[in-house]
């Protein structure tokens, strides 16, 4: 039996980008080419995982042997959290409340982002956000159902 909830299921990354207000067309922060899966589920439960393609391995077996600039660029080419959500239809957006993440920033936080769904094309945007260059800009996700 499928679920009424369009969002239910398993979705992997297609495209990851931002758009200036100028309407340019920016690289995630995590890069030209970004891997990822979303989860959601009927009890209200989601995950998220995003990661750079091509991450390079770290040079030392142990994580105590592993040089702190490793460890700085292995950080800022992963974003992990999951939470539950919630959606408003009416105003297409979803609201993810973060329980746990890699970043310790976000548990307790609520993520917003508008949605359009297409069939099976998720497409999440996040508020205007500045980026690490200091210029607003808006994130894009764009998922496809597996």
């Amino acid at each position: 039996m499928s679920s009424p909830n369009p969002f239910v299921g398993t979705w992997r990354l297609r495209d990851a980008f931002a758009l200036t207000d100028a309407g340019t067309r920016v690289p995630s922060p995590l890069g030209e080419k970004v891997l990822g899966q979303i989860m959601y589920d009927d009890a209200g439960n989601m995950s998220a995982q995003l990661m750079a393609e091509g991450r390079p391995r770290f040079s030392a077996r142990a994580a105590e042997d592993t040089p702190d600039g490793e460890f700085k660029q292995a950080f800022l080419s992963y974003t992990s959290y999951w939470g539950t959500y919630r959606i408003d239809h009416a105003a297409c957006t979803v609201t993810h409340t973060v329980i746990g993440a890699n970043a310790p920033s976000w548990p307790g936080s609520e993520q917003l982002r508008y949605f359009e769904l297409d069939g099976t094309t998720l497409t999440l945007k996040t508020p205007p956000i500045r980026g690490r260059d200091g210029v607003k800009q808006v994130q894009q996700l764009i998922w496809e159902r597996v």
